[in-house]
């Protein structure tokens, strides 16, 4: 296990280093993941509990730092290149397959990206990959007793975040349809599938009792918030997110799954072209959607391309230069190792244009993932600045509200210190932390426009503008309102300012 180990360690130092030391702070949803995991509850309206439990453990440990932050993601990085490692040896890898398997999830920008800071997005990858390598097991052993341990992993991974349930139809269309459809007699898989519901229960019965709003942000994010992409532009995202130098470990993957004797792994196959179909289908830009497959597709491509190399010496030198030079070149679009301007103009250079998402204010030349990286400390200080400035007798009943949850947390979290509570949003899971007990007599206000305000307060003053550079634009240059005087009751109007996508 020299080689898997080698390639863990490496892992963790490029997802933890670069994000910890670099020009680069505390991403906009990471904010948002502490919020909630001060506040736990078996659902949320984006995420399922998972991730905010994990994460409450880790500022346990490392405290408010963005070492909580961090670590915990740069580790599940690091488990899903070893487990890459481990499963290319269990496929049969030689210690060059091995290497290669693990140096092309290395080497990927959108894995880099997403083991770059904490979501809910790194854990499913390592749960993914848990669940490919149990599916290979079952093959390789015929222990149909692991589809419990599978059902186990399914139920984590829903607990963790919703898209499991992609993962799942698309594996049964693919056993439907190949020889692995022998295992749907199985009563093993059906126990191993009530293990997952039944740990699904809490965070079903959740949204049960809040109206299923997850199914309402999911169906918002995809009108209003995800790009629109042609099925070419679908196809050219997964090769530029994942890198060329990877793609060639992917394609032998695929066809090592295929080939197996007897058909055996053929469901791999066809669920990564289910799923790859619904992407394209969908007309969406997520090439995230299909991030979690390709661990386990790099290792059967290890395990593949290995056993070719042993006869054919070019490929031992090509191979690596090939993922290697995509690496090093596509770098920078993943891993915060440059500065915010540095970063923009190697994207410039490259001709490579990021955008995460649609909307006003959402264009941008730097990625949105680096993007929402930028100026949160500054804005709970200059918070911190306008609050000082009130008469002293309105400084301890000021209220605190924000437009999305990425300022409302970065208030709850990082002007923590300076006292800036009690915060309010209406934006996802934060509608459900509101509204405040009694209507605020002085409030400051980030965002919003003095029209609105003043249908509301009698009293409007714009205090200053937050400005954040390279930061999104949406946020560059925001007003901060005080405002006195409430005309309505802030409970009442509530539920007309609920915000999911």
């Amino acid at each position: 296990m020299r080689v898997p180990g080698i390639a863990a360690v490496a892992a963790w130092l490029l997802y933890l280093v670069p994000g910890v030391v670099g020009w680069f702070g505390v991403f906009i949803d990471e904010l948002y993941y502490v919020s909630c995991a001060n506040r736990l509850a078996w659902g949320y309206v984006d995420h399922p509990p998972l991730a905010p439990f994990l994460l409450r453990a880790s500022l346990w440990v490392f405290g408010d730092s963005l070492l909580a932050l961090r670590v915990p993601a740069a580790t599940l990085g690091a488990l899903v290149v070893f487990g890459a490692g481990w499963i290319a040896r269990r496929m049969g890898a030689t210690p060059f397959g091995q290497a290669i398997a693990c140096a092309a999830v290395l080497s990927s920008p959108l894995l880099q990206v997403l083991f770059g800071f904490y979501s809910m997005n790194a854990i499913e990858l390592l749960l993914w990959l848990a669940l490919g390598g149990t599916l290979v097991e079952i093959e390789r052993t015929g222990n149909s007793r692991l589809w419990l341990a599978f059902g186990v992993v399914a139920g984590l991974a829903l607990l963790s975040k919703h898209t499991v349930t992609t993962y799942a139809a698309a594996l049964g269309a693919g056993m439907l349809v190949s020889p692995a459809r022998r295992h749907l007699r199985d009563p093993y898989l059906w126990g191993g599938a009530a293990i997952a519901m039944a740990m699904a229960i809490p965070n079903v019965l959740w949204q049960q009792a809040h109206g299923w709003p997850s199914l309402e942000f999911y169906r918002n994010a995809a009108l209003y918030k995800n790009n629109p992409a042609s099925p070419f532009e679908v196809v050219l995202q997964q090769v530029l997110f994942m890198s060329p130098g990877v793609l060639p470990l992917t394609i032998a993957g695929l066809v090592w799954f295929w080939r197996q004797p007897g058909g055996r792994l053929r469901h791999l196959t066809l669920q990564f072209v289910v799923m790859l179909g619904l992407l394209i289908w969908s007309a969406q830009s997520r090439p995230d959607r299909l991030a979690g497959l390709y661990p386990l597709i790099l290792a059967a491509g290890g395990a593949s391309l290995g056993t070719l190399a042993a006869s054919r010496r070019w490929i031992r030198v090509a191979l690596p230069c090939w993922i290697a030079g995509w690496g090093l070149l596509l770098l920078p679009t993943g891993s915060p190792v440059l500065s915010p301007d540095a970063t923009v103009a190697h994207l410039a250079r490259l001709g490579i244009n990021i955008q995460s998402e649609s909307g006003e204010g959402k264009k941008t030349a730097l990625p949105q993932y680096f993007a929402d990286r930028l100026g949160w400390p500054a804005l709970a200080v200059q918070v911190a600045a306008v609050r000082d400035s009130l008469p002293e007798r309105e400084r301890g009943s000021v209220m605190f509200f924000a437009p999305s949850y990425g300022q409302a947390s970065a208030l709850d979290w990082l002007g923590k210190p300076a006292g800036l509570s009690p915060v309010y949003s209406t934006h996802n899971t934060w509608y459900y932390w509101g509204p405040p007990p009694s209507d605020p007599q002085v409030a400051i206000v980030l965002g919003d426009s003095r029209q609105h305000l003043e249908g509301l307060f009698s009293e409007v003053t714009l205090a200053a503008r937050h400005y954040c550079g390279r930061c999104m634009p949406w946020r560059d240059g925001m007003p901060i309102w005080v405002v006195r005087g409430p005309k309505v009751q802030l409970a009442d109007k509530w539920p007309e300012w609920k915000h999911f996508e």
